[in-house]
């Protein structure tokens, strides 16, 4: 929602100008130091520039200070057509609640009004969907429990005697005892509060000796023998698993179309802003398409 051209063009002081309607001052009639970039007589202040230029990430100090005037220069531009369309703003509000300020209302407004880019159709969001299918995928899913049985030391004994109660637990839960009541009273781990659950997960979520038990079992299916990890025994259980699956269009269609027509606009915008600066008169800057300072 927000802009990359932030802050405003500060008013030009009266030296600034030559005279409404006259175009810039000639360099010679400027005072020491002023502004070198002008927009039809409007000066686009150093300091303005200076402080916009934190905002840019390049090479140098000279290539930030060209897209910091860029970004002013635009910005003056696209705020002047919002007044000469009588726009009011209209801040929206990103998925944060952050409102947008008065002017990047205004500067959004004034594209979505001139250059709102074009809406695509069925045939070409249908291109899009099966020229990338993979794209809307849904991943193979898992869901799973367990019960942990951490060893009291790291010797080899007190491994083995966490072993031995993962093996008896098996032995339980095979002749009926409630998986879910054995983890909250037996698993050293913070699970036990949800009968062992571990959620939802995707291949590489959980650690791979885990993982690769499970993908050897049947929904409701528990492992035959204790899984060990760094953390101890595990008695690991598969709750569900659904395979990976290609989305239906159907169920895309409204994504594919907000992101092609989020492109166009972007194209539509850059090609308005290039005509804006082609019917105003720039001085000490180039706007355009790999323009330089």
């Amino acid at each position: 929602m927000k802009h990359t051209l932030i802050r405003t063009v500060s008013e030009a002081s009266p030296e600034a100008f030559s005279g409404c309607g006259h175009g810039p001052a000639p360099a010679a009639r400027r005072e020491k130091g002023a502004p070198p970039v002008f927009v039809d007589g409007v000066a686009i202040p150093e300091s303005a520039i200076a402080a916009e230029a934190q905002n840019h990430d390049a090479g140098s100090a000279a290539e930030a200070r060209a897209a910091a005037a860029r970004a002013l220069v635009i910005r003056h531009l696209l705020l002047r057509r919002a007044g000469e369309l009588g726009l009011s703003p209209e801040p929206d509000q990103d998925e944060q609640g952050r409102a947008e300020t008065a002017e990047e209302a205004l500067i959004r407004q004034v594209l979505q009004h001139e250059a709102p880019g074009e809406e695509p159709g069925e045939a070409e969001c249908r291109h899009v969907y099966n020229s990338s299918k993979a794209r809307f995928s849904a991943p193979e899913m898992f869901e799973a429990s367990h019960i942990l049985f951490e060893p009291q030391a790291a010797d080899e004994e007190a491994w083995a005697a966490a072993h031995h109660l993962a093996c008896a637990a098996i032995e339980q839960i095979d002749a009926g005892a409630n998986f879910e009541a054995l983890a909250r009273t037996q698993s050293a781990c913070s699970s036990a509060a949800n009968g062992g659950a571990l959620g939802q997960f995707v291949r590489g979520d959980l650690a791979p000796p885990i993982e690769n038990a499970l993908v050897g079992l049947l929904p409701g299916q528990l492992a035959p023998a204790p899984v060990k990890t760094r953390h101890g025994w595990h008695v690991v259980r598969l709750e569900r698993h659904a395979p990976a699956l290609v989305l239906p269009f159907e169920a895309v269609v409204e994504g594919i179309r907000a992101s092609l027509h989020a492109r166009s606009a972007i194209a539509a915008s850059a090609r308005y802003v290039e005509r804006l600066a082609a019917s105003a008169e720039i001085e000490g800057l180039t706007i355009g398409r790999g323009a330089g300072s």
